[in-house]
């Protein structure tokens, strides 16, 4: 089994859950596997009725509200 890198993504909610992706280290150095997470621009309104901006992350489809570079790990830890 090859190595990977791993990124965990926090979904958005008051809850701690989180997705675990994996990019091939022969297909993507961190940086590329990072880039794979577009930065959105998003905003949420407060309990004072006012709008306050924040960054989120999209990957596939999904929001995220926060992603992690996880490290290297082997690909057979995600089977």
């Amino acid at each position: 089994m090859g190595k990977c890198h791993v990124i965990s993504a926090k979904r958005m909610g008051w809850e701690q859950m989180y997705d675990y992706y994996t990019f091939p280290v022969n297909e993507y150095n961190k940086e590329e596997a990072m880039d794979q997470f577009c930065i959105v621009q998003k905003e949420t309104m407060k309990n004072n009725g006012q709008w306050y901006p924040y960054t989120a992350y999209e990957y596939n489809g999904e929001i995220y509200h926060s992603i992690i570079y996880s490290g290297i790990a082997d690909e057979s830890e995600f089977d």
